[in-house]
């Protein structure tokens, strides 16, 4: 008997797919078994993470909000090789970075990118590394150095007493020593970074083949007077940004074993500097990728796209690495009356989309919106079998196209909230004549599709046409649910409306002064500063859209703070040489990385408190770095912002966060973070041992929440100094020990300026608690419709969809199931002008859904009409 009994559990009916068959490779896998395992079975495809970020879609295409860990690591990537390369050719051998400032970065770059960095690292290659920051040690290279950062568990740790994750702890060593250090060796397990830049075949020309970078100096003279002659300096680094290849690759998912022992996937980009450094023999010199800059994320929190590609998207048109093919497409469980679409935030598990309605369906009267896919994908075999389709639209309407006098004079009359419409629409047609025109529709399509009454061919005479115009709106009403009936009750009822959507003043206050300053940049020498900046409630949603923005600002600071508050250039080592101070040389650096490494990035600054940065003759020091213009390019302008006219000590930015934080500097309010260092033991690299300056080390650094976002401004400098841009600025605090170096006191403020047009606007109703300039300003009828905003498109108008509520339906046939933000402003702006007679606005709006019902209905009218239309025609 049990042999013949077969019962299914309730998930038995999913077939097994491709998102089970990584599961399964993936669970195979752990930091036990690693070692044991082949190198093909800790290796991915490479279509298992989709539309990767490359520099060619950057401009062109639109990046979704689940593509965002990608594009930050990214874009860290390329920062990193765009400083180290910086650095090594414009400073002298002893004024480089020391072990510790590149200790100390990578951990930032950890700490500062929560949720979307899960490591950081440096890879030189063989014999190319040149390590100033031994003693007695120069113009000799050491084997490998490879420092890596990620986050560590802390879960057992001793100082974590709580026995909790906390994301706070960062584990680093030196790949290049200890056991397993031969990352360059084709047989190591985690090294496919290493084959895309590494080993440099380049040839013993001078920069032959490598792009130039050019950076402009405009340091201070003395406090707020620039030098009269900017400082001019070129320095090869990554490849440029329009380059095929462009400066950053990336990897397969691969298992970092030993280590993090978990599944990532990186990105990489060169760090170039000249080799051999010192040496008579100059015709053996030439600029090399000599290391990679190596940012990797999690694979489990990449979001993964179950939907399948029909044509061709506006995220997939143009860049060739986004053209790949998709490892999970087509592994949703849509049903053939809907379609799919992605969701934010899911990472790697089933179910992170949702399905829509095909055009020509409508939802069921009990749904409220699409069919997520989370719940579908835990339905039972009978569920997914009576549920989650979508009903077809019957009696389908032409899109009104040309307004002109029509035989049948059948119209959709106002039923919106307007007090005070007298307009006279008699002669105004939202179908066509088709008397006139010559296309025609075959009879067995157009019973179910059109509306029968508007669609008599023959005139009629005088006598009939007044019958003929009653059962015309009889039919109209009844099957478009217009109400075209100029009753006194009608009319009674119209003046109780008023409309919803009038858009307020400010808005189109806010929009004009935004497009006239694009126009004309020099207007604003003529206006004051209140009148430069917009309202703050025009930031709504920025904390999310300009997140990794924020980020960068994040990273430098954790890099500051934990730099003034470990580092004592006064240690003294047995084999190497204690951390000498930041120089103004390697923050110029920092902010030049930060800036050219993000696009949507205008600029990037470090402004220290009075007398906090000792390494230098004025008492302010603000480098401020920026790219000329407003592309991807390669060249770049730093500003000592100490010396424009004003300075920067009396700027809203800085003197908000100085008055919240300088007397203020509680290491409570701050988090702490706890730094594992290993560093080499010997210039041989024989043993890993702990950092000398102490086991663990830890600072305090702030969180996304301690910096602030401030109004949109128009940056309108004296001698177009700085880029005259709209701009959205954040600006965080960073913090050292005291003279003492005991308490945390405020050094200086961080600063990120992004492009204001790549923030994304929101005009859908919110919570009257919700601050947003634009809320409520959508066309979207409130009755039928509910609006939704569609990301990706800037800082516009119109940039939303009108979807149907449940119980009602799309009713054109125009193969969409939505109204377009653009077309509803479009026809709101033709019904408020001259024209308003052309306009099809009221028709924008969606039916009560009862067609079905109607059907036998129509199908009778039609009968009866074309029955009399032969009676009267003989």
């Amino acid at each position: 008997m049990l042999l013949f009994d077969k019962s299914l559990s309730q998930f038995e009916w999913i077939a097994y797919d491709k998102i089970d068959e990584i599961m399964d490779r993936m669970n195979a896998v752990n930091g036990m078994n690693c070692f044991q395992k082949q190198p093909s079975e800790l290796l991915l495809p490479e279509e298992a993470v989709y539309q990767k970020p490359s520099i060619e879609m950057l401009k062109k295409d639109i990046i979704m909000r689940n593509r965002t860990q990608l594009l930050h690591i990214r874009n860290m990537a390329h920062r990193n090789a765009l400083l180290f390369s910086y650095l090594f050719q414009r400073l002298f051998d002893f004024e480089e970075p020391g072990l510790t400032y590149i200790l100390l970065h990578n951990a930032a770059d950890v700490t500062g990118g929560r949720s979307m960095i899960n490591g950081s690292g440096i890879y030189f290659d063989q014999d190319k590394y040149y390590p100033h920051w031994y003693k007695n040690f120069f113009n000799k290279t050491i084997s490998l150095f490879g420092p890596y950062a990620w986050r560590a568990d802390d879960f057992y740790d001793a100082f974590n007493w709580k026995h909790e994750w906390t994301n706070q702890t960062i584990q680093e060593e030196d790949s290049g020593a200890g056991r397993n250090h031969q990352y360059t060796s084709r047989y190591n397990r985690r090294n496919e970074w290493y084959s895309k830049w590494l080993p440099d075949q380049t040839r013993n020309d001078q920069g032959r083949g490598k792009p130039v970078h050019t950076v402009q100096l405009l340091l201070a003279d003395r406090m707020y007077k620039l030098r009269d002659v900017p400082q001019n300096f070129e320095f090869y680094g990554p490849p440029h940004p329009e380059d095929p290849q462009g400066p950053t690759l990336w990897t397969r998912p691969y298992f970092d074993c030993g280590r993090s022992d978990k599944w990532i996937i990186s990105s990489v980009s060169p760090i170039v500097d000249i080799y051999p450094r010192h040496t008579e023999y100059r015709h053996l010199q030439s600029m090399r990728n000599l290391a990679v800059a190596v940012t990797h994320i999690d694979f489990l929190m990449t979001d993964i796209n179950q939907c399948i590609e029909v044509g061709q998207t506006s995220a997939q048109t143009n860049d060739p690495q986004s053209k790949q093919p998709n490892l999970f497409a087509g592994t949703d469980k849509c049903k053939p009356t809907t379609r799919c679409e992605p969701l934010f935030g899911f990472g790697f598990r089933r179910g992170g989309y949702q399905c829509l309605c095909q055009p020509g369906f409508r939802y069921p009267p009990y749904q409220d919106g699409p069919f997520k896919g989370y719940v579908i994908e835990k339905a039972t075999k009978e569920e997914y079998q009576n549920n989650f389709d979508c009903i077809k639209v019957e009696l389908y309407l032409q899109v009104p196209q040309n307004f002109r006098q029509s035989n049948m004079e059948v119209f959709a009359a106002r039923t919106r909230r307007s007090a005070d419409y007298n307009g006279d629409l008699s002669n105004v047609s939202i179908y066509h004549d088709l008397s006139k025109d010559p296309i025609s529709i075959p009879i067995t399509e157009s019973v179910l599709k059109v509306n029968p009454i508007a669609t008599l061919v023959p005139p009629v005479p005088s006598f009939l046409k007044s019958s003929l115009h009653t059962v015309a709106l009889f039919s109209g009403k009844l099957v478009t649910g217009f109400n075209n009936d100029k009753s006194e009750d009608y009319m009674k009822k119209s003046r109780t409306k008023r409309y919803a959507y009038e858009r307020p003043t400010r808005v189109a206050t806010i929009m004009q002064l935004y497009d006239r300053l694009n126009r004309d940049p020099q207007l604003c020498e003529f206006m004051t500063e209140d009148e430069l900046t917009m309202p703050g409630d025009v930031l709504n949603d920025v904390d999310i859209q300009l997140e990794s923005q924020a980020r960068l600002a994040l990273t430098l600071s954790h890099f500051l703070s934990s730099f003034y508050q470990i580092v004592n250039p006064a240690e003294d080592f047995p084999l190497r040489k204690a951390e000498l101070d930041l120089t103004d040389e390697q923050l110029i650096g920092e902010v030049l990385a930060a800036a050219g490494g993000d696009y949507k990035v205008v600029g990037v600054g470090i402004f220290f408190d009075r007398g906090k940065f000792r390494n230098y003759r004025l008492p302010y020091f603000g480098p401020y770095a920026y790219r000329a213009e407003k592309d991807i390019s390669r060249k770049y302008t730093v500003v000592d912002w100490a010396g424009l006219p004003d300075g920067y000590e009396n700027e809203i930015w800085f003197r908000t966060l100085k008055a919240r934080w300088a007397t203020n500097a509680d290491r409570s309010e701050l988090t702490e973070h706890w730094l594992k260092l290993f560093i080499r033991s010997d210039y041989a690299g024989n043993a890993l041992v702990h950092h000398e300056s102490g086991f663990p080390l830890y600072s305090y650094a702030p969180e996304l929440k301690h910096g602030q976002w401030f109004p949109p401004t128009f940056q309108c400098s004296r001698n177009n100094t700085l880029p005259r841009q709209w701009i959205v600025t954040y600006a965080v605090p960073f913090f050292g020990l005291d003279a003492l170096g005991i308490n945390l006191e405020f050094k200086g403020v961080v600063r990120v300026d992004a492009y204001l047009s790549y923030l994304d606007i929101n005009q859908c109703a919110m919570p009257h608690y919700v601050p947003n300039a634009f809320k409520g300003s959508d066309r979207c009828d409130y009755q039928s419709t509910v609006c939704e905003p569609v990301f990706g498109r800037g800082f516009r108008l119109g940039k939303y969809k009108c979807r149907c509520r449940p119980g009602y339906e799309y009713p054109f046939i125009d193969h969409n199931d939505f109204f377009n933000g653009d077309a509803m402003d479009t026809q709101w702006d033709l019904l408020m002008s001259n024209d308003s007679l052309l306009s099809r606005f009221h028709q924008l709006k969606c039916r009560i859904a009862i067609a079905n019902s109607l059907e036998p209905l129509n199908s009778m009218l039609l009968l009866l009409t074309v029955s009399f239309a032969i009676l009267i025609g003989r």
